[in-house]
């Protein structure tokens, strides 16, 4: 400090000689002692003129900071608007089913378990009342029992074919869309990116603030924004890995059990030729085993396929951003912020309120994420039937297994012997009833249970697209405030 002040005696002394040199009537007092009295008073005054000057200036520069920090602030709550909304929409399109294939395919796999049925009751009964004389089964009835096996398979077969051509032509939409497992990707990294500079540029105006305090209130904001950024991140993540599970679940099983419908209706027409070849029995009988066995295990199948996609994409995810799931926002940071806030009042209200609404709108977002997964796999269970569930599934294929390998043990062991083979036939046939009949009574009471859950949730507005859709038209004015608060 001495060292200061000595370097600005030097720098005025010859300022202030000249001064009293150049005034006739106190020539005489320029006498060295006088000279640096005036230099110290002339310090004194130029100094508290300059500690004026910069305090003016610390004002105008934070006032000019402030300003620019506000304007970066609403660049990146559109940032998170977009991110945001993409989420939602990518929720809505990316596995979108029509209301109307709730009711078809069930329909249509109820059709054909139906048909189906009743051909099996047609061979349990002339079977069963021809037991120990199988010479008296109708052929005329054997051949409508097997007309109604192949009308039934062919119907199941369309049916799921069907979906799985709605499920691409879904996807395919989707990927106009851009809500492809790339191309959302791709879109969640540019908004990332965008967010990581606006957030790199806030943090070099935040350094360069004299008020200590507004350093330390923007610092807190940061915090929280890239806690509401993470938490959009990892909601994505979630999403899109369900997505992909459901996607894969659905079309691995609509694709098994088309083939497995079509390859039991290739066992039905073997066994309609059979009455003229009847060694081409054999050949149906092994069809529908296989048929019956792919039955079996599809629902298993289906739900290891989807969780192995789903942990690809978690990993794939991973790779591309940071994907642990934040801590819950009412905490130390909000309560810290408003106690600054509290104590030095004085910011910018309109940004201040901003933040408050996005804080908002990402806690009620972030407390219904649970709600909203845990109600959309509720109504996927709902949506599925019969032979689609993890329970029920194999149940039923395995009754028609166990049909399938009684008519097997018949045929090839017992072929010599009409009346044994024909009770193993019976036998079988009444094991592929139980299944059939409990399919054709399980599916119409998912469906229905599923139907009235769902009436119940929209009543309450806790639909899942419900539920999104409010939060579409929350963003949306969020929106609005930000753009008008920029204007």
């Amino acid at each position: 400090m001495s060292l200061v002040l000595i370097l600005k005696l030097y720098d005025n002394i010859d300022t202030v000689r000249n001064i009293i040199e150049k005034t006739n009537r106190f020539h005489f007092f320029a006498s060295p002692l006088l000279i640096v009295l005036s230099c110290l008073v002339f310090l004194f005054l130029n100094t508290e003129g300059q500690a004026a000057d910069a305090e003016t200036t610390n004002s105008v520069l934070n006032s000019q900071i402030q300003r620019e920090l506000d304007d970066v602030d609403r660049d990146i709550y559109i940032e998170l608007i977009k991110l945001s909304r993409f989420n939602v929409k990518f929720h809505l399109e990316a596995n979108y089913h029509q209301k109307w294939r709730v009711l078809t395919y069930a329909l249509g796999r109820e059709a054909g378990t139906a048909v189906s049925f009743g051909g099996t009751i047609t061979d349990i009964y002339q079977q069963g009342k021809n037991l120990n004389h199988p010479r008296g089964i109708s052929r005329n009835a054997v051949k409508d029992s097997i007309a109604c096996g192949i009308t039934g398979s062919a119907l199941s077969g369309t049916a799921s074919s069907l979906e799985l051509a709605q499920n691409a032509w879904v996807m395919w939409q989707a990927k106009k869309k851009g809500y492809s497992p790339e191309d959302s990707i791709e879109y969640i990294r540019a908004r990332n990116n965008n967010i990581d500079k606006l957030l790199e540029e806030r943090d070099g105006m935040t350094e360069s603030m004299a008020d200590e305090v507004q350093g330390k209130i923007r610092k807190l904001e940061t915090a929280l924004m890239k806690q509401i950024r993470q938490q959009l991140i990892c909601e994505f993540a979630t999403w899109s890995c369900h997505s992909r599970d459901q996607a894969w679940q659905e079309n691995t099983f609509y694709t098994i059990d088309a083939l497995q419908s079509f390859t039991r209706m290739t066992a039905a027409i073997l066994a309609r030729k059979a009455l003229e070849e009847p060694d081409l029995a054999g050949g149906g009988i092994i069809c529908a085993l296989v048929a019956n066995s792919a039955a079996t295990i599809n629902p298993i199948f289906k739900n290891v396929v989807g969780r192995v996609v789903a942990k690809h994409q978690e990993r794939k995810l991973a790779k591309e951003f940071n994907i642990v799931r934040p801590a819950p926002l009412q905490g130390p940071l909000i309560d810290q912020l408003n106690e600054l806030r509290h104590q030095h009042p004085g910011g910018d209200k309109d940004n201040d309120q901003l933040l408050a609404t996005a804080l908002m709108l990402h806690d009620r977002s972030e407390r219904i994420d649970t709600h909203l997964v845990r109600e959309t796999r509720e109504i996927e269970r709902y949506r599925q039937i019969a032979q689609q569930q993890s329970i029920s599934g194999p149940l039923i294929g395995l009754t028609g297994v166990a049909g399938s390998t009684l008519s097997a043990v018949a045929f090839y062991d017992y072929r010599g012997e009409p009346v044994t083979a024909n009770k193993l036939a019976l036998s079988g046939r009444i094991s592929n009833c139980s299944g059939q009949a409990y399919a054709l009574l399980n599916t119409p009471y998912t469906v229905a249970k599923g139907l009235i859950r769902k009436r119940r949730l929209a009543r309450q507005g806790l639909l899942p697209t419900q539920i999104l859709e409010q939060r579409l038209r929350n963003l949306d004015t969020f929106e609005a405030q930000v753009k008008s608060a920029r204007n």
